[in-house]
């Protein structure tokens, strides 16, 4: 008898290019494009526990991350929408905190192609732009003029 394959995979793929749907991290000066977040799966989180209270992560860093989404425009695909979002973790300690209800909010807003980067440092902001810009020109120059001015703009 022959064994169905119903499910496809057992196992979690998710690779590191950009999507209808992406999420990109900033921690410390490390960016990065780990699409697993999309399920509660990144490397960040691998084998932390989450608790309800951020006073319950005893020697935590605030990691940025962001949803990032793409939309076919007449000129070519481009980035499309962005929502930042922050991981609270403690890693040695294996604990950390999110939340979770504005993290799914912020996911619909991207997705919608709604742009805020409200609190994102500018420091920040530039380490973002050189990675997109570096990784794909292509979406960055068509990219909706919301994204790019957010993007570039010296407020915080």
């Amino acid at each position: 008898m022959q064994k169905l394959s119903l499910t496809g995979s057992t196992k979690h793929a998710a690779d590191d290019q950009l999507r209808g749907l992406s999420v990109l991290f900033l921690d410390g000066d490390e960016v990065f494009i780990d699409n697993g977040a999309i399920h509660g799966k990144s490397r960040l989180e691998t084998g932390v526990k989450f608790v309800q209270n951020r006073a319950e992560v005893p020697n935590g860093r605030t990691v940025l991350g962001l949803w990032i989404t793409l939309h076919r425009f007449p000129e070519g695909q481009g980035f499309y929408g962005v929502q930042p979002f922050e991981l609270f973790l403690d890693k040695e300690a294996q604990v950390g905190y999110k939340n979770l209800v504005e993290q799914v909010k912020g996911m619909e807003k991207a997705v919608r192609g709604e742009v805020n980067l409200a609190g994102v440092p500018q420091a920040a902001r530039q380490k973002i732009v050189e990675y997109l810009q570096k990784v794909r020109p292509d979406l960055w120059q068509h990219a909706q003029p919301a994204f790019l001015e957010a993007m570039t703009s010296l407020g915080d």
